[in-house]
């Protein structure tokens, strides 16, 4: 054998072991996500929750997690392919493409941290135009969406101000929302709206006109002010949202009858 064969084929085994080591570190990271999908895919929501990081868990409830991939049509996945695993310390990262049932190919990533039980995914990803985590921070979700979250905000503050407990609408809140604020506190705050809740289930039935949004860049919260146009004061509310496992959670809320709040 000529000695160039025998250096191509030396540095073609080299690549080959490297390759097959990269695989092996990176198998139970790549489990993990295959595990998940399996459980999704049989229906077993308590076994995929189970694989999700203590934070992510934190965050983003069993109902909330079915939602998120229910809309995104990561319940019907069938195969995981991932072309990019890695691992550095105790974090993991798997980069690729599922496939639904229907055929379709969905770009996914998922964060993952090592735990004394095994590997947990601390964040899912779905790239989607006008929605996407970058390392600087987060986006402006699209107009439809910053409707969609201000929309179920004010629906489930009216369905709080029902209750005469702001208690639904504080058990949507991030965790650390619901550290700082109590919900002792949150009644004592909205307290004197409860008598009209009547008037603002009916607003929350209505399309609320947004008059800004934007990125706090030094929190990445997203803030979000509208208001509807009633008679014969509009109602402004001023909104905060913060992107924790899945999607965005409410983190906080301002309002003010007849102005926009501060």
């Amino acid at each position: 054998m000529k000695k160039w064969m025998k250096i191509v084929l030396g540095i073609a085994a080299g690549i080959f072991v490297l390759v097959g080591l990269i695989f092996w570190l990176t198998g139970d990271v790549t489990k993990a996500g295959d595990d998940f999908f399996i459980a999704v895919q049989n229906e077993d929501m308590d076994a995929a929750y189970a694989l999700l990081s203590d934070d992510f868990q934190a965050g983003v409830s069993k109902r909330e997690l079915k939602i998120f991939l229910s809309k995104n049509a990561l319940d019907t996945v069938v195969e995981t392919s991932w072309n990019s695993r890695s691992i550095s310390g105790s974090k993991g990262q798997l980069e690729g493409t599922v496939t639904t049932q229907s055929g379709n190919k969905i770009p996914l990533e998922l964060r993952l941290i090592k735990s004394e039980s095994g590997w947990k995914i601390n964040a899912i990803e779905k790239e989607r135009a006008g929605l996407k985590i970058i390392s600087s921070g987060q986006t402006l979700p699209p107009a439809a969406k910053q409707v969609e979250l201000f929309q179920d905000t004010v629906a489930i503050f009216a369905q709080s101000l029902s209750e005469k407990s702001m208690r639904a609408l504080w058990e949507t809140g991030t965790a650390a929302y619901q550290e700082e604020v109590s919900l002792e506190n949150l009644d004592k705050a909205f307290e004197k709206f409860f008598k009209y809740a009547d008037g603002y289930a009916e607003i929350s039935k209505m399309v609320p006109v947004i008059d800004n949004s934007k990125i706090e860049e030094d929190f990445d919260v997203l803030v979000i002010r509208g208001h509807y146009p009633v008679e014969p004061f509009p109602i402004y509310f001023r909104q905060l949202f913060y992107y924790e496992g899945v999607d965005w959670k409410f983190d906080g809320i301002a309002l003010k009858v007849g102005g926009p709040p501060q």
